[in-house]
């Protein structure tokens, strides 16, 4: 594997106990400090290559292959906040796993609530804080840790239409500042596959192949309600839906929907 991929998944194929197939041969690599999402229909497969990447799933069969030394973090659709934590120690929490000193997370959650417009809420407990807010907390936690490389399972899913147009734009603007490193992001929604990332997987039906890989030719440094003007944005939106709709409506065929 080159110095520049980050990730190789070679054929890739994973049965669970039920029976059920999640994955058939998936293949791809992840360059270092690209994002890329992963998109496709209910039950195919993305969060299940989130989970073996996190190792909290082992496949059958094919490899994983990771840079060595590579820190991983993941952020879940729910925030799964320590409800008996504020918001410093939430944040601060990987860095006082390792060891780091209370003088240091509190300066690190510090920083990270600036980033974050969490300023007045360092103190707060998850209870005191709105949806978003919580989300928030959950983002600063996974890259207070200085992840090589950060995993989102549908982060944003659970929020109001307008805070998850916020939370878009919070998160392209920590890829702009080089927050983020090597991004892997689970998502429905195709506007915000191409909105948060360099690159699209899309996904067939269960078992789970591959069946596009897009990169947008969209230029960089643009907001997301600007991306949505373009029309490559909306050629390329067209070209994923056409290849999802296709699975769904086999899916639905064959009586699975």
């Amino acid at each position: 594997m080159s110095q520049s991929v980050m990730v190789r998944f070679a054929q890739i194929t994973l049965t669970y106990p039920n029976g059920v197939q999640a994955l058939a041969n998936v293949s791809l690599d992840i360059p270092r400090n690209q994002a890329v999402s992963i998109v496709g229909p209910s039950g195919c497969g993305k969060t299940t290559l989130l989970r073996v990447l996190a190792g909290l799933e082992k496949p059958g069969q094919g490899q994983l292959v990771v840079a060595p030394e590579t820190r991983l973090a993941m952020v879940f659709q729910q925030g799964l906040l320590f409800p008996w934590m504020s918001v410093a120690d939430n944040i601060s929490y990987g860095l006082m796993v390792r060891g780091a000193s209370p003088q240091q997370c509190r300066a690190t959650a510090r920083e990270w609530c600036e980033r974050m417009g969490l300023q007045r809420f360092i103190d707060a407990y998850p209870h005191q804080l709105s949806g978003g807010m919580q989300q928030r907390v959950g983002l600063a936690r996974a890259l207070a840790t200085n992840p090589d490389i950060l995993l989102l399972d549908e982060p944003f899913a659970a929020l109001d239409a307008q805070t998850r147009l916020l939370m878009q734009e919070l998160l392209g603007d920590l890829r702009a500042q080089g927050l983020c490193g090597t991004m892997l992001f689970v998502t429905h929604a195709i506007d915000e596959a191409l909105i948060v990332a360099d690159r699209v997987i899309v996904m067939s039906s269960r078992p789970g192949r591959i069946v596009a890989d897009i990169t947008p030719n969209f230029a960089g440094g643009r907001r997301a309600d600007q991306l949505r003007t373009l029309p490559e944005f909306h050629a390329a939106f067209d070209q994923i839906w056409q290849q999802i709709k296709t699975e769904v409506s086999a899916q639905m065929h064959e009586g699975v929907l």
